[in-house]
């Protein structure tokens, strides 16, 4: 025996026992040497998309299969990068290309139809698979390596699966009667040398007469991207400091040199920085200043990662053990560690004793602070903290799911019937800190009273050395990015200057790291039974009945700095809630007509769903319980075969979206908007409000708040907003209906056809109120009155706003429709091999959207304002296979996207207006649009089966090296994710060794 058979079966040997002990069957594992030697007739199965198991895999809606084979071609290591090339997705999940957000924290998310990835269902071998604290899945939770295939449902099933299966269900099919071990290596990087990803998987199985079982080890990692090192990113905006001559005014105003008002109470009016060129050698004076320019303006795109670094390590294991002919207990676990790290420029301080920014930026530097060069309070200013370092929140997922479940089958007379029992626990824990952020009560201290003391030679924070504040040491706001280091100190001996050592200890003081954590736990119970009712003319009745069970509890505990208002970060409230929901279901397949003249086969299905929600959580300290609904929903489908060759499917069905726990209790987040008051009085910055109107609508309703008939005064146009979750959430509503057909004509051997037309409506939508529109319609200023708005406005005593909270409401409203085409033909050439081509095009043909049903819809097909809506995607590949030799070609296609007031205005945003006309200088808005223009990437694999019972294979993806189109609504980096990373080309090269 070789030794590499001995390995194999050494291996088998330690899974046996490790699968059948998980299910209390050790005892077992001696049956299993004997195998059975008749042949096995062809079973029902569960198909994705019913409840009821079935050998006709064809149902009454589209299901689009993704097989182990396509993923190993594609050269992938994680499922987001095969989902996002679906024609159905969107492009805009959350991935770790940063273009959408800075707060990425390394999840990968699947979005179908333009509806989000929260109104996707994900499960796993036909379950609910573990989601985060937002009730979404990361698919990073999903190793490549246990998956067998995935089946991709494109239309809603809430009556088969309930809450969220609304854009469609992915359904993950897991490796289950796997024999034998087999190793995986990947590696892959881009043309610019850098991204590498890497990843390495082990996966054993083995399967006896009466049990089976297999595990799964992988790990794969990602080395970041610099925004920096990519043209199209290492600016605010692609173009900027060409178009404007070397200076690009949309840079940030929190300059490395500082930016300092020395008039006024706030960051209003004229403003000095700092001369880059300026000598401080003999410290730093107010000649030193300079008017502060658009030249002035912080760069901060080159440190933002474009791509984070991140590493996932996934451990899975499935066992099944015969407990009878008739009973089988299944186990299943999975444990995902996942880090990740994300990089943001310096912090920029944005100081204003009038709290401009916020009532933890209220303060200024003092008059009498040792490194003041002006002799006066400064009352406002920003200032770029590039001593302390850029930010780098890190982030440390830890994620367990576990399963455990009995299912067999039993007969009734002549009627057979299956059924199932499970339970299920996940719990995710979310542990993040973040580096080189800013104390701000120290940094209060800081540029507080200050001075130097001769006789310790040393910095003192405070009013004299005597009474100082210990360990605070004055911060040198002035000073630039080295913080003032080899200046002369004010008052101190010439050439006693600001030394490494001290520029250090302002650092450490002012900085800190950041702690939080989070977490979720889903509690999951289920059961069913299906089968055979009674036979009709045209077949057997088959039904499924059940019911589940599931709560979800959610945590957020954010830093203590940050919940106490002392950090540079944005104030947040924690997060405590939960949900509970009881569901039964139904499902019924009634097959009409059978074998008659234009009826080869009739059959009608039908569903139904009923949940039943409740909830509770906190609303800052009040504890709140919470009814978020009882929907029942309903779904029918028909299946007709006119001819053997012809299938003709139709369905119509109700679905919902529950809010999670998140969505309910989500403590607040803060932000300053730019907003006027309303009822706003003379002394405002923005004067001339409606309140000025005597007698007016809006002027009757601010006097019913109980604020001054002079108006109320508003020192700022920036409010403070607090946006979090909304206790009285109900769920999303609305209805899918999809209809198409399958044509497979024998006269055309390989050929298939099939087309579906979908239309999606959703209705009381989740959507975030502004301040702005909160403000409006507490009062009726605008078309919408609604005084219920009012309880989340805060004011002063003098009327003034203090906060408004901006939460999610069931307000807005969703359309979408189109077409899925697929062709495929599969070609056996003889002597030059076989061939397969397939061709997937979805053309959509309306999105609609609006954030209240009283608004108009808008259509955004076509267009990108922060999220692509692409009329058409398509994807083709090309299949030949000759022997032991494979390759594939894929063809990716992206259509035209329109974009509105591109750019910010920069000659580059290119498109269907002049150059001339679509910037000027002055940042005037344009009202103009650019278009990107169709963009196709083309992607190769070639692959070799080696004797030794081995595959490589290698490719590359957006193999000519096709740049993103320019998108200046984008969050960042000016591209979108929904596009391949510029830079060109990413190669990979694969190794897979089975024993």
């Amino acid at each position: 025996m070789s030794k590499i058979n001995q390995l194999s079966n050494a291996i088998k040997f330690a899974l046996f026992v490790g699968a059948t002990a998980s299910l209390a069957t050790a005892s077992a594992f001696a049956q299993d040497a004997a195998k059975k030697d008749e042949a096995k007739e062809i079973t029902a199965v569960t198909v994705t998309g019913s409840r009821i198991k079935r050998v006709d895999a064809e149902t009454t809606q589209p299901v689009s299969v993704i097989t182990r084979a396509d993923i190993e071609k594609t050269g992938a290591t994680n499922l987001y990068d095969i989902l996002n090339n679906i024609t159905s997705s969107d492009g805009s999940g959350l991935s770790t290309v940063t273009t959408q957000t800075n707060g990425s924290d390394g999840s990968q998310q699947i979005s179908l139809r333009n509806l989000g990835a929260e109104r996707t269902l994900v499960l796993v071998d036909g379950k609910r698979w573990i989601t985060d604290i937002d009730g979404v899945v990361d698919l990073s939770t999903i190793p490549l390596a246990i998956i067998e295939r995935v089946d991709v449902l494109k239309d809603g099933a809430s009556a088969i699966y309930g809450s969220d299966a609304i854009g469609g269900v992915v359904n993950i099919i897991t490796r289950r009667q796997y024999e034998g071990a087999q190793v995986g290596l990947s590696y892959g990087q881009t043309a610019k040398g850098d991204g590498a990803t890497k990843s390495i998987d082990l996966t054993i199985g083995a399967s006896g007469e009466r049990s089976s079982g297999v595990m799964s080890l992988s790990h794969s990692s990602q080395e970041p991207i610099f925004a920096g090192n990519r043209e199209i990113s290492n600016e605010p905006y692609a173009g900027c400091f060409d178009y404007y001559g070397g200076v690009c005014p949309y840079g940030s105003s929190s300059s490395a040199f500082g930016r300092f008002y020395t008039t006024g109470t706030g960051q209003t009016g004229p403003s000095v920085t700092l001369n880059p060129n300026a000598n401080i050698a003999d410290g730093v004076q107010a000649t030193d200043f300079q008017n502060f320019s658009p030249a002035a303006r912080y760069n901060f795109s080159p440190i933002n990662y474009l791509q984070q670094p991140a590493k996932r390590t996934n451990m899975f294991a499935a066992g099944r053990f015969d407990i009878t002919d008739n009973i089988s207990a299944y186990a299943r676990a999975s444990y995902t560690k996942r880090t990740s790290t994300q990089q943001l420029a310096e912090v920029p301080a944005t100081f204003a004793v009038n709290g401009a920014s916020g009532p933890q930026w209220a303060f200024g530097v003092a008059a009498n602070n040792v490194f003041n060069p002006f002799g006066q309070n400064i009352n406002g200013g920003f200032f770029r903290n590039v001593a302390v370092g850029p930010r780098r929140p890190s982030y440390d997922y830890d994620i367990f799911s576990l399963q455990l479940g009995l299912e067999g089958n039993f007969q009734l007379g002549e009627r057979s019937f299956n059924w199932d029992l499970s339970a299920q626990r996940n719990d995710g824990q979310y542990d993040a800190k973040g580096e080189n952020y800013i104390n701000l009560f120290n940094l209060r201290n800081a540029l507080g009273q200050s001075g130097y003391d001769a006789g310790s030679n040393s910095l003192y924070c405070g009013a004299s050395y005597a009474t100082r504040i210990r360990n605070c040491i004055p911060y040198q706001i002035f000073g630039g990015p080295t913080l003032g280091l080899g200046s002369q100190i004010p008052g101190a001996p010439v050439g006693r200057v600001v030394t490494a050592a001290e520029v250090q200890r302002m650092v450490d003081y002012v900085s800190y790291t950041q702690v939080s954590t989070s977490g979720n736990t889903t509690l999951n119970y289920g059961g069913n039974v299906s089968g055979d009712l009674f036979e009709l003319p045209a077949g057997m009745m088959s039904f499924a009945v059940g019911f589940e069970y599931r709560t979800d509890s959610a945590f957020s505990q954010p830093d203590a700095l940050v919940a106490g208002g002392g950090s540079s970060d944005n104030f947040s409230e924690p997060t405590r809630g939960k949900t509970e929901v009881t569901e039964y279901f139904a499902e019924l397949v009634v097959p009409l007509l059978k074998d008659v003249f234009l009826a080869k086969e009739l059959e009608l299905r039908a569903a139904v769903r009923n949940s039943d929600y409740k909830a509770s959580g906190f609303v800052g300290a009040t504890s709140v319980d919470a009814t978020p609904g009882n929907p029942t929903n309903e779904m029918y489908g028909l299946k007709w075969k006119p001819i053997d060759d012809l299938l003709v499917r139709a369905s119509w069905g109700e679905n919902f979206r529950a809010p999670s726990a998140f969505d309910l209790f989500q403590g607040g987040q803060e932000g300053f908007p730019v907003a006027s008051d309303p009822c706003r009085g003379l002394a405002s910055v923005t004067p001339g409000s409606p309140f000025l109107v005597p007698g007016s609508f809006v002027q009757t309703n601010c006097l019913a708040l109980g604020l001054p008939v002079a108006g109320a005064p508003q020192p700022n146009t920036q409010i403070r907003s607090l946006g979090g979750g909304n206790p009285a959430l109900k769920p999303e509503f609305g209805t899918n209906f999809t209809a198409g057909f399958v044509y497979s004509p024998n006269w055309v051997e390989g050929l298939d056809l099939t087309a579906d037309y979908y239309k999606i409506k959703l209705k009381d939508v989740q959507a975030t109120l502004g301040a702005a529109a909160i403000l409006n319609r507490c009062v009726g200023f605008g078309s919408i009155y609604d005084p219920t708005l009012c309880s989340f406005i805060t004011r002063t005593a003098d009327g003034s706003l203090a906060t408004v909270r901006t939460a999610r409401f069931n307000s807005a409203e969703n359309i979408t429709s189109g077409i899925d085409l697929g062709v495929g033909y599969r070609w056996e050439a003889g002597e030059i091999g076989n061939f397969a081509f397939k061709l997937d095009v979805t053309k959509v043909l309306e999105d609609k959207s609006r954030n209240d049903f009283r608004l108009r819809l808008n259509d955004s097909v076509g267009s990108y304002g922060g999220a692509p809506s692409f009329e058409y995607r398509s994807v083709f590949t090309a299949d030949w296979t000759k022997g032991d030799f494979s390759a594939r070609w894929t063809s990716r296609y992206l259509s035209d996207l329109y974009e509105y007031n591109c750019g910010f205005l920069l000659a580059k945003c290119g498109g269907d207006a002049p150059n001339t006309v679509l910037g000027v200088p002055d940042g005037t808005v344009s009202a103009l649009s650019s278009h990107t223009g169709a963009v196709v990437y083309h992607d190769v694999s070639l692959a070799w089966k080696a004797p030794w019972d081995a595959r490589v294979s290698i490719g590359a993806r957006n193999v000519f090296g096709k740049e993103p189109p320019i998108l200046y609504n984008s969050f960042a980096h000016s591209f979108d994710a929904s596009y391949d990373l510029p830079g060109g080309a990413s190669w990979f090269a694969q190794y897979r060794q089975d024993f």
